[in-house]
């Protein structure tokens, strides 16, 4: 179809396009991270012959950190071993075991889980399960513990897709074994009684290729094929994952727009109007969210204020979604965005770059604390030295005379590379992310990037 002026219609009709318009918008804020949960799921479960990293309700442990090779989920933290399953609650309960910390004492390990919206309702670890490990039963919603495991602790989920991401702390290969034994005593099983794993009708229902509509639409997909695509996913998904009891007024207004949940979307059987008011508020949104993605305001530093746990802030959520898929709550881990340095320019390898933490201003982190760097397409950074994030962990740091610590960025090696990121020629940004942050983080000052003299 092609794209309409705004005088295309009058009337009744232009009030039609322009309340499918804001209905389009306001459900590809809503929906995108469900969306995404549920392309991520089709694309590590291997359905319709795709690649797999395992099928539904079966752990997947990665046996090393995240380096730019692994390019299914955006900005990856590359300082921890991930165990990660899509567990799918239809048929009934499972069986999560929880390592024993006890048996790892100092080893920073949670295992997170996510409903189909990304919203981070759980963590089980060391501050919150038995020290001697601990099975938990994932009921999904409406059920009910069996008799034989009503003993064992229950976690409800908010819906019958979740997505398990296990984080377990590791330093260089020498340390990787232990890491990878703590990770081996993670298990996942269904209950007795429960049948096979059948996917969600929105996982083997998917249409198109498992990419991100962001990423279409970045790669001059037309944006009447990204949006007919999106909104027919997001109608299935939105069957499957109903959404929260106070977000069914919502919903239903999307459905004046044709976008009701079920198999039933027909973009070709929606009247002119309506698909060139829901065509606008689509490319809206993803202007919404990209322009929001690229920190407009120019700060050093973005620090979440809310992540993993959002409430009503849907734009939030799907921010994060786009960024940053499966982010962990604030109570649990900090993140800090950045793209800018101290004078308002963009992060760009054509310079070099310094960070300095005085020595009693590192950041405040009771577990662990490191400074990821990404390429422009938020994937990790190929680099000669494999290097892709430095932290309160790295081996060979060197600390000043008066015990700050200064970190370097430039696209090419500096004479002492000891605390050296390399970064890309072009532009870049960077996480920095605490783990179990202390509670007066939030008074903490993240210092700017200074943009050094002479060339890169």
């Amino acid at each position: 179809m092609t794209m309409k002026t705004q005088d295309s219609f009058s009337g009744l009709d232009a009030g039609r396009r322009d309340m499918a318009r804001s209905a389009g918008l306001a459900a590809f804020v809503y929906g995108y991270p469900l969306v995404e949960s549920v392309r991520t799921c089709r694309l590590q479960t291997g359905h319709h012959g795709l690649a797999s990293r395992a099928p539904l309700n079966t752990l997947h442990s990665a046996t090393r950190p995240s380096t730019d090779q692994d390019r299914d989920v955006v900005t990856p933290a590359n300082d921890l071993l991930y165990t990660t399953a899509w567990i799918h609650l239809g048929d009934g309960p499972c069986v999560l075991t929880v390592p024993a910390a006890a048996e790892h004492p100092g080893r920073y390990f949670v295992l997170a889980l996510y409903d189909a919206y990304t919203e981070n309702f759980e963590n089980l670890g060391p501050r919150n399960c038995s020290a001697q490990g601990e099975q938990v039963l994932l009921l999904g919603p409406g059920q009910s513990a069996p008799a034989a495991l009503s003993h064992l602790r229950q976690v409800a989920c908010p819906t019958h897709l979740v997505w398990l991401i296990s984080r377990i702390l590791v330093g260089d290969e020498a340390d990787q074994p232990a890491a990878r034994a703590l990770q081996a005593t993670i298990r996942l099983a269904p209950a007795e009684g429960t049948g096979p794993a059948r996917a969600p009708a929105s996982v083997a229902g998917w249409e198109g290729e498992p990419v991100d509509a962001m990423a279409d639409m970045e790669a001059g997909v037309p944006a009447e094929d990204v949006a007919r695509r999106f909104f027919g996913n997001l109608c299935r998904a939105l069957s499957d994952a109903p959404g929260r009891p106070e977000d069914q007024g919502l919903i239903a207004w999307f459905g004046q727009a044709g976008l009701r949940p079920g198999s039933g979307f027909d973009w070709a059987l929606l009247d002119a109007p309506v698909r060139e008011g829901l065509l606008q508020g689509f490319v809206e949104a993803i202007r919404l969210v990209g322009e929001a993605a690229r920190s407009r305001k120019r700060k050093p530093w973005v620090l979440a204020g809310r992540a993993g746990r959002y409430g009503h802030d849907y734009l939030t959520r799907a921010l994060t979604a786009y960024i940053g898929l499966g982010a962990l709550a604030t109570t649990e881990a900090l993140y800090a965005a950045g793209h800018f340095a101290a004078d308002g320019q963009a992060l760009d390898g054509s310079r070099r770059h310094l960070l300095r933490f005085e020595a009693d201003a590192l950041p405040p982190a009771d577990a662990f604390w490191s400074v990821t760097l990404y390429d422009a397409d938020r994937f990790l950074y190929p680099n000669a030295i494999g290097r892709h994030a430095i932290g309160d962990r790295t081996p060979g740091l060197r600390r000043e005379v008066d015990g700050s610590l200064q970190l370097i960025f430039s696209h090419d090696r500096p004479a002492d590379a000891a605390n050296w990121l390399p970064t890309p020629a072009g532009r870049f940004y960077l996480i920095l992310r605490l783990y179990h942050p202390r509670q007066d983080v939030r008074q903490w000052r993240i210092p700017a990037l200074q943009p050094l003299e002479g060339k890169a």
